[in-house]
C-alpha cells in the first residue's frame, strides 16, 4: 500500500477561519503544502447562513493588511459603524429612542460581509495561491503524534475514506469541534445567552421608520449601512445590510430573561419581535415572502482548556472559543488566532523550538478571550437602561481601541517580548474594565434613583474627540516605545473616565451614595449633557 499523501498543514474546515489561515500561511511561505478539508459543496450560495457578517477594526486590519484582500472587500459593503437604539416605552417609534452611533465615518474602515460571497472569493484566492481545497469532505479522524512524527488524518468523502499525513493539524471546523472533542478540552462558559437569526432578500431600511426631518438630517450616510442594534432589557436585535440589497436579522437574548423556546422557530421569533420590537416586526412581516432561512442556537457561548499544542496542532475560530456577537468580535479572534498560528508554523519551519512560544501564545489567547468575556457576562440585564448602555458603549470602545486593537493593528500581538513589556498596561486595562462593568451593574440596580430616561436624543460618538483619536491612532505606524507610550496614555484615559463616570452618575442618582472622588476631567461632558438634558 502506498504511503499517504503528506502535507505541511492540514486544516479541518474551509469556512472563514480555515480559508483565511490557508491564505495567510501561503502568503508567508509560498512553497508550504496546505490542504483544506471542507464538508460544504462549493461554491456557497450568496448570503450563506452563517454568523459573522459584521467586521470591526481588528478584523479589517487582518483582512486588508495581513491577507491583502482589499480587492475582495470592494464587493462588500463599507460599514457605517456600530449603531445602538436604546429602549424607550414600547419601542414603537425609533426616532424617540436614544441613539448612540456615528454621524459620519471614522478613520478605520470596516465592512458588512456577505459570508457566502466572501468565502467563495476566499476559496478562489486560496487556490490561486496554491492551497489544495477538498470540498464535500470532512475530517473523520485524526491521530496526533507526540513523538515528532507527522499526524495521521482520516478524510471521509461520500462513501470513501482516505488518509493523509500532516506536520501541522489545525482545527477550524467551527462548532463541530474536531479537536475539542478528541482532546476532551471543552470548557463550559459562564455566559448564558441564546440567539436566532434569518436573512431577508430585501433591504430593510431603518430610515423609513420616521419622516422627522431633524432625525433624518443627523446622518451623513443612511443608517441602514450601520450594524444596527435595537436594545432592550436582556436582549438586542441586529439588522445588518448585505450586498445585493439583502438584510440579516438576529435576536440575541440572555437566557435568564428570554427563554430559548421563545426564539426556537421563525414563527416564535416573529411573535417575540411583535412583543419587544414591533417596528422591526412590521418590517419583517411586510417581506415574509422574501425570508431566506432561519436558525436558532441555544447557549451559544463556549470555552476551551487549550488552543495550541507544542506537538504542532492548533484550534482556531469557533472550533475553540465563542464569546458573544455584540460588538462583532468573532472575526477579530479569527485574525488574532490565525496570526499566532502562522507564527508558530513559521518558527517551526525555521527549525526553532516552539514549546515556550506555544505556551505564551496559548496563555495570551485564552487570557484575551476571558478578558473580553467581562464585557458581556452578567451585562445583558443592562441593555434596557438607556443611560447605562450609552456610557457602556463609549467605555467598551475605549477598552477595545485603546488596548488590543492598537496592539494588533501595529502587528505586535505575535511578539512575546513586546507582550511581556505591555503586560502591566494590559493588566491595568483589565482591572479597570472589571471595576467599571461592576459599576454599570450597580448603577442599573439603582435605576429608580435616576431622572427619567432621555428621549429624542443622540450620542454622536464620532464627535467625541478622544474616541476619534483612539480610532485614528490604529492607522499610525509606531515602534515599540511609541506603542507602549500610547498604552500608558490610554490606561490613564480609562482611569480618568472611570472616575468621571462614577462621580457624575452619583451626582444625579441619590441612591448611589458611596463616596467618590470628584470627576476631575470633563472628557464626557458632551455625553452627560445629552443623557441628562434630554429626558422623556
Amino acid at each position: 500500500m502506498s504511503a499517504p499523501a503528506s502535507h505541511d498543514v492540514v486544516i479541518a474546515g474551509g469556512g472563514l477561519a480555515g480559508l483565511c489561515l490557508a491564505i495567510q500561511l501561503r502568503r508567508r511561505h509560498e512553497n508550504l503544502s496546505v490542504l483544506v478539508v471542507e464538508p460544504s459543496a462549493r461554491p456557497l450560495p450568496e448570503a450563506a447562513h452563517k454568523v459573522g457578517e459584521s467586521s470591526v477594526e481588528i478584523a479589517s486590519h487582518y483582512f486588508l493588511e495581513l491577507l491583502g484582500l482589499g480587492d475582495v472587500l470592494e464587493d462588500e459593503l463599507k460599514k457605517f459603524g456600530l449603531r445602538f437604539f436604546m429602549s424607550e416605552g414600547g419601542n414603537r417609534d425609533l426616532a424617540t429612542r436614544l441613539e448612540c452611533g456615528p454621524s459620519h465615518y471614522l478613520y478605520v474602515p470596516s465592512f458588512q460581509i456577505d459570508r457566502g460571497q466572501f468565502e467563495n472569493r476566499l476559496a478562489e484566492r486560496a487556490e490561486a495561491l496554491g492551497v489544495e481545497l477538498r470540498s464535500e469532505a470532512r475530517v473523520s479522524g485524526v491521530e496526533l503524534s507526540t513523538s515528532g512524527d507527522d499526524h495521521e488524518v482520516e478524510i471521509k468523502a461520500g462513501r470513501g475514506r482516505s488518509r493523509v499525513s500532516a506536520r501541522w493539524f489545525v482545527d477550524a471546523s467551527g462548532r463541530a469541534g474536531v479537536l475539542r472533542k478528541k482532546l476532551g478540552a471543552a470548557r463550559a462558559s459562564r455566559h448564558r445567552a441564546n440567539a436566532a437569526w434569518f436573512r431577508v432578500d430585501a433591504a430593510l431600511d431603518l430610515d423609513a421608520f420616521s419622516d422627522s426631518e431633524p432625525w433624518l438630517a443627523r446622518m451623513q450616510e443612511p443608517r441602514r449601512l450601520s450594524t444596527n442594534h435595537l436594545m432592550g432589557e436582556g436582549y438586542w436585535v441586529w439588522l445588518i445590510p448585505l450586498a445585493h440589497d439583502r438584510t440579516s436579522v438576529g435576536i440575541v437574548a440572555g437566557a435568564d430573561l428570554h427563554p430559548f423556546e421563545s426564539l426556537s422557530s421563525f414563527d416564535r421569533a416573529l411573535e417575540w419581535l411583535d412583543q419587544h420590537e414591533p417596528q422591526c416586526a412590521e418590517l419583517v412581516r411586510a417581506r415574509l415572502g422574501d425570508r431566506m432561512d432561519f436558525r436558532a442556537l441555544k447557549h451559544y457561548a463556549h470555552d476551551i482548556e487549550r488552543v495550541y499544542g507544542a506537538e504542532r496542532w492548533a484550534i482556531t475560530g469557533e472550533a475553540g472559543i465563542f464569546i458573544d456577537p455584540l460588538y462583532s468580535p468573532g472575526s477579530d479572534f479569527i485574525g488574532i488566532s490565525n496570526t499566532l498560528i502562522t507564527e508558530l508554523v513559521s518558527r517551526d519551519r525555521a527549525g526553532e523550538s516552539i514549546e515556550a512560544r506555544t505556551e505564551a501564545y496559548d496563555h495570551l489567547y485564552l487570557s484575551l478571550s476571558r478578558t473580553f468575556l467581562v464585557t458581556y457576562h452578567r451585562q445583558y440585564a443592562l441593555m434596557g437602561n438607556p443611560r447605562v448602555m450609552a456610557l457602556k458603549v463609549v467605555w467598551d470602545f475605549v477598552m477595545y481601541w485603546g488596548g488590543p486593537a492598537l496592539i494588533f493593528c501595529r502587528n505586535r500581538i505575535q511578539d512575546p517580548d513586546f507582550m511581556e513589556r505591555s503586560r502591566l498596561q494590559l493588566q491595568a486595562f483589565a482591572e479597570a474594565n472589571v471595576r467599571m462593568q461592576a459599576f454599570f451593574r450597580k448603577w442599573n440596580a439603582a435605576r429608580d434613583g435616576d431622572p427619567p430616561d432621555p428621549a429624542n436624543a443622540f450620542v454622536d460618538y464620532a464627535e467625541i474627540p478622544f474616541l476619534a483619536e483612539l480610532n485614528r491612532a490604529l492607522l499610525e505606524p509606531a515602534d515599540d516605545d511609541a506603542i507602549l507610550a500610547a498604552l500608558d496614555r490610554n490606561v490613564a484615559l480609562a482611569q480618568s473616565l472611570s472616575r468621571e463616570i462614577t462621580a457624575t452618575v452619583a451626582e444625579h442618582n441619590a441612591k448611589l451614595t458611596t463616596p467618590v472622588a470628584g470627576a476631575g476631567t470633563r472628557y464626557l461632558a458632551y455625553v452627560f449633557d445629552v443623557l441628562y438634558d434630554s429626558v422623556a
